[in-house]
C-alpha cells in the first residue's frame, strides 16, 4: 500500500518518472507521467505470497510473490514482485525488465495533467468550446502516446452510464479517437476517466484515417443551426465530429461531405452540419421515410405540454377528427399516443396526417389508469388540455372549440395542462387544497455516494447531522476522505406535506477564490416526508444561496431561500 516512484522508460527510450498509488482495498492508480500504457491508468491489484499469477517470472526464495491487474487498458497484467524492507520494492512484468521503485513521501494529490489542462470536469450541454479543449487533447497525446498522432473524430453523448464530465443535465461522456502515421495504430482518449483515459486500439488502414482540422464550428452553433433548419428535440442526446471525406457518407441521406458534427435529439431527430471554416451554413435534417398508411410523408402535428404540476405517470394526447366520443374518446375513434414527462414538460407527435379540421386533448394521468377519468355531470377528475387552450372557467370546453385547420407540412402546438380545483387522485385527499401544501428546507447534509445512488427517497444514515440554514462549516466537518471523494457529497434535506407535487431548486456559487456560478435547476418530485436533493460536487470553500420553489399548481409557485458557507481545513485524502 502507499505511494511508489520509479523510473521507467518510455516507448522513444526517454527515462521518465512514474507515480504509483496503491490503496487498503486494492485499487491501484499511475501518475500522468509513466509511460504508456500505465499513463494515468486506474484498476484493480491482486497479489499473492507464490508464484501462482505469473508462474514464468516468479524466482523462487528471492521474489515475495506475483500480481495480476485487472481493469482499464492493462487489465490482464500479470508479473513477480520482491519487497526490501517498507521503502523499497522491484516489479518485473516481463524477463529481465526488474523496475526498481521506492516509497514516495509526497501526500500531494495525484492527478492527471488532462484533468486540469484539457476538459473540465463541470461543463454545459451541448458541451461548447469543444475546438479549445480539442487543441488541448492533440498536444496532451502528442506528449503522452505519440508525436505524430491526430485527432480523427469526438464523440460527445448524455449518459446514465460511465461518464467522464458532468453537466447541469447529468453525466456526458467525452472521447477523442486519435491515430499515428507512425505506428500505424489507433488510440481512445477519454480525459478524467474513472477508469482508463488513453486506451490504445488496434491497427487501421491509413486510407480510412483523416484528420480533424484544428478550428471548426463549435458544438452549440451546429445545434443553433439545426433548430433552425425544425429540430424540435429540446435535448440533445449526442454529438459526433468526424472528417468524413469529400463525396462520402453523412448523417442518413443527408449529403453534407467533409468535416461534420452530426448531432441526435432525444426525439431520435438526426442531423448534420458541415463544420469547416469560414462556416458555410450547410445544415440538414434527415428525411426518413414518413410515408404512413393513409396519411402524406412529411405531415406532422407537434404537441408540447406546459404548465404539468409534476413528474408523475405519462401524458395522453388525443387527435379527434371529429366531435364523436370526444371527449372520452370510448370507442377508440381518435389517435392516441402515450408521453413520457420531464422537468413537468412533455410533447407527442401524430405523423403522416391529412389535411382537414382535428382537436388535440391532452391529460395528465397520474395515477396510471390509462383513460381520462371523468366525473357523473362530465367533467375532468385530472388536468386536461385542449388544442387552441380554451377557457375552461364552466367546464370542459367542446370539440368546437378546440377545433383548428391543418394544411400540410410541421405545425407546432403548445396547449397548457389545466386542473380541477378538486384533489386528486384519491390517495391525496387528506391534503384538501394547493394551499394546504407545506414544505421546509431543513438544511444541508453530508453523505457518501451509497446514499445518493438512491435518489431523492434515499434516509439520511443514523446519526447524520444536519446543518441548519445560515450555518458555516469549520473545521474538517463533511471533510471527503477518499481520494475520488466518494464521500462528503452535501445534499439538501427537504421535509413536505401536502398533495404530490413537483419542486426545483437552484444553487449559486460564491467561492472563495472569487467570482459567481450558477448551477441549472435540480428538478425533483415531492410527496409527503423527506426528500434528499444532491447539490452536485461541492468542495470548495465559498458561501452557497440555495433557491427552492415547489407547488407550482398554484401558480408561480411557492419559494424558499438559504444559504450556508463552507470555511474548511480539509485534509488531503
Amino acid at each position: 500500500m502507499g505511494r511508489w516512484q520509479a523510473e521507467m522508460s518510455n516507448p522513444s527510450g526517454q527515462r521518465q518518472q512514474c507515480l504509483m498509488e496503491i490503496g487498503g482495498t486494492g485499487q491501484i492508480a499511475y501518475g500522468d507521467s509513466c509511460p504508456m500504457p500505465l499513463t494515468g491508468q486506474q484498476a484493480t491489484i491482486t497479489s499473492v505470497p507464490n508464484g501462482t499469477f505469473a508462474p514464468n517470472l516468479y524466482v523462487n526464495g528471492k521474489d515475495s510473490g506475483t500480481f495480476m491487474i485487472m481493469g482499464g487498458s492493462i487489465s490482464g497484467m500479470v508479473g513477480a514482485f520482491r519487497l526490501e524492507g517498507s521503502k523499497h520494492m522491484t516489479t518485473r512484468t516481463a524477463p529481465g525488465a526488474d523496475i526498481e521503485w521506492t516509497r514516495s513521501s509526497s501526500e500531494t494529490p495525484m492527478r492527471s495533467a488532462a484533468a486540469s489542462q484539457v476538459l473540465p470536469g463541470q461543463i454545459q450541454w451541448p458541451m461548447g468550446d469543444v475546438p479549445a479543449i480539442a487543441q488541448r487533447a492533440v498536444a496532451y497525446v502528442r506528449k503522452k502516446w505519440q508525436a505524430d498522432a491526430f485527432l480523427t473524430s469526438i464523440q460527445l453523448e448524455r449518459t446514465s452510464d460511465v461518464s467522464n464530465a458532468q453537466s447541469p443535465e447529468g453525466g456526458v461522456l467525452v472521447e477523442f479517437s486519435f491515430y499515428s502515421p507512425g505506428q500505424q495504430q489507433t488510440l481512445t482518449y477519454m480525459p478524467n476517466s474513472p477508469a482508463s483515459e488513453l486506451m490504445p486500439g488496434s491497427s487501421a488502414d491509413p486510407r480510412d484515417e483523416r484528420a480533424l482540422p484544428a478550428s471548426f464550428v463549435d458544438l452549440p452553433a451546429a445545434v443553433t443551426k439545426l433548430r433552425a433548419k425544425g429540430m424540435r428535440g429540446v435535448r440533445i442526446q449526442s454529438a459526433h465530429l468526424e472528417n468524413y471525406g469529400r463525396g462520402s457518407y453523412a448523417a442518413g441521406d443527408i449529403g453534407v461531405f467533409g468535416t461534420e458534427w452530426v448531432i441526435k435529439s432525444a426525439l431520435d431527430e438526426e442531423g448534420a452540419v458541415l463544420a469547416e471554416l469560414p462556416d458555410q451554413n450547410d445544415a440538414r435534417l434527415s428525411n426518413p421515410d414518413q410515408s404512413g398508411e393513409g396519411g402524406q410523408a412529411g405531415n406532422l402535428i407537434h404537441v408540447e405540454i406546459a404548465g404539468l404540476r409534476n413528474n408523475r405517470g405519462q401524458v395522453y394526447c388525443q387527435l379527434f377528427r371529429s366531435a364523436q366520443n370526444f371527449p372520452s374518446n370510448s370507442d377508440g375513434n381518435a389517435a392516441s399516443t402515450a408521453s413520457t414527462i420531464r422537468n413537468r414538460r412533455a410533447g407527442c407527435d401524430f405523423e403522416n396526417q391529412d389535411p382537414g379540421s382535428y382537436a388535440v386533448l391532452v391529460f395528465h394521468d397520474e395515477d396510471s389508469t390509462h383513460v381520462l377519468e371523468l366525473s357523473p355531470n362530465g367533467t375532468p377528475r385530472e388536468g386536461v388540455g385542449l388544442s387552441n387552450n380554451p377557457s375552461a372557467a364552466s367546464g370542459l370546453p367542446s370539440y368546437d372549440a378546440a377545433k383548428f385547420p391543418y394544411r400540410a407540412g410541421t405545425l407546432n402546438l403548445t396547449i397548457d395542462m389545466k386542473y380541477p380545483s378538486m384533489p386528486v387522485p384519491d390517495a391525496a385527499r387528506s391534503f384538501s387544497a394547493s394551499a394546504d401544501a407545506n414544505a421546509s428546507l431543513t438544511g444541508f447534509a453530508f453523505v457518501d455516494g451509497s446514499v445518493t445512488g438512491q435518489g431523492s427517497r434515499a434516509k439520511l444514515p443514523a446519526g447524520t447531522r444536519i446543518y441548519p440554514p445560515g450555518s458555516t462549516i469549520t473545521g474538517t466537518d463533511g471533510c471527503p476522505t477518499t481520494r475520488y471523494h466518494t464521500d462528503g457529497m452535501i445534499v439538501a434535506v427537504i421535509d413536505y406535506q401536502g398533495r404530490p407535487t413537483a419542486g426545483s431548486l437552484a444553487v449559486t456559487r460564491h467561492p472563495a477564490s472569487g467570482g459567481q456560478f450558477n448551477n441549472a435547476p435540480y428538478y425533483l418530485d415531492l410527496d409527503p416526508g423527506r426528500t434528499l436533493q444532491f447539490l452536485g460536487p461541492i468542495f470548495e470553500n465559498g458561501s452557497y444561496d440555495v433557491r427552492f420553489k415547489y407547488d407550482f399548481s398554484s401558480g408561480r409557485g411557492k419559494t424558499l431561500s438559504a444559504r450556508f458557507a463552507l470555511a474548511r481545513s480539509c485534509p488531503i485524502p
